[in-house]
């Protein structure tokens, strides 16, 4: 019996909590290919997040 790992891609895996937004921004255009500063992640209000903010805020500020 042949049995083979089912893996997941990196780009379907996701962000932990305490990651800062930056380092998920960097990982995203990493993983897509593509060029540096293409990536924005925004606030429900349309601010643009902080690089040094963490991904828990984030999803906070969505889930309000």
């Amino acid at each position: 019996m042949n049995k083979t790992k089912k893996q997941t891609p990196v780009r379907y895996r996701a962000a932990r909590s305490d990651a800062s937004v930056g380092t998920i921004i960097n990982s995203i255009e990493n993983d897509f290919g593509l060029p540096s500063g293409s990536v924005k992640l925004v606030l429900p209000t349309g601010r643009k997040a902080r690089v040094d903010g963490k991904i828990r805020s984030l999803q906070k500020a969505w889930s309000e």
